[in-house]
């Protein structure tokens, strides 16, 4: 019996090693297709604490606070009246050269204000104002961005213009304006603020109202190139006017930096006008004396 076997082996046993060769490549890949389909179960598996970067709670509160002022501190228009009458005082007692008033209602307005309001004649009056604020840098000041139709003296279309404020109270808490520029965070603060989206938007619309103005009066655009973006307020100063030397400079004789010195004026003289002289220079009097100061260094 057992040669009977060992005769039936040595016939199928290549069938069986054959079977055996199946049976062993079968297991060998079903344990590779079980550990590769572990693997990649495990990449697909969200990451433990240990492995994802923990935004502290601080750091997240203090993110989500910033955003929700930089969100909330948008552009408003005519939104508190208090200062909306502040505004409009302001820009009447502007056109009526009314320097005691404005004084009033600034915190700061010294002599170079003065002489720059009162030598303003071509300022006729100021309409249409419109108040837009943003939050400033306490709870009880605001950026303001004024909006207004100023009228020249002669110029029959007013022309659209924008200013920047700074509003604030002072210690009888009574809203000023502030007029002191030497405060350089509400510069800064000011400057950022500026460049805001929805302020940016406002420039604008300010400036193409007054492209259309000038397009459609040509005496408007030539009044407005002869001023200029910093214009001469100096020149355009009524004869007999009171101005302001800006810093220290020589009186002189005639229009000529190679005239005679009458004398050596400091930052903040007064000096009458008495007509504009040739180009770059014009004609005052002090003291009794008539001589003539570069207009660059009038105000």
């Amino acid at each position: 019996m057992l040669d009977n076997f060992r005769e039936w082996l040595s016939d199928n046993l290549r069938y069986i090693l054959l079977g055996l060769a199946i049976l062993i490549v079968l297991v060998l890949l079903f344990f590779g297709i079980k550990a590769l389909t572990s693997v990649f179960s495990k990449d697909d598996e969200p990451k433990t604490q240990a492995e994802e970067p923990v935004e502290s709670s601080d750091d997240a509160e203090k993110e989500e606070t910033q955003d929700e002022k930089k969100d909330e501190n948008v552009l408003q228009k005519n939104a508190y009246p208090e200062v909306n009458s502040l505004i409009d005082s302001f820009y009447t007692a502007w056109g009526q050269k009314n320097v005691e008033q404005m004084k009033e209602l600034t915190d700061s307005f010294d002599a170079t204000d003065e002489a720059k309001v009162s030598n303003a004649s071509y300022i006729e009056n100021y309409s249409n104002v419109t108040v837009y604020t943003k939050q400033g840098l306490t709870e009880d000041s605001f950026v303001v961005f004024v909006s207004y139709d100023l009228k020249f003296t002669d110029v029959e279309t007013a022309a659209p213009g924008l200013s920047q404020l700074y509003v604030m109270k002072n210690d009888e808490d009574r809203f000023i304006i502030h007029n002191d520029d030497s405060n350089e965070e509400i510069n800064a603060y000011m400057a950022e603020v500026t460049q805001d989206a929805d302020v940016q938007a406002l420039i604008t619309e300010v400036e193409t109202r007054l492209n259309e103005a000038m397009d459609a009066d040509p005496e408007l655009k030539a009044f407005e190139e002869q001023l200029g973006e910093e214009s001469n307020l100096a020149v355009v100063a009524d004869d007999g006017a009171m101005l302001t030397v800006k810093e220290d400079c020589n009186f002189r004789r005639e229009a000529s930096t190679d005239a005679e010195v009458l004398d050596l004026l400091s930052a903040g003289t007064q000096v009458k006008k008495v007509t504009n002289g040739p180009e770059g220079w014009i004609e005052v009097e002090y003291e009794g004396q008539t001589g003539y100061i570069s207009d660059t260094l009038l105000q």
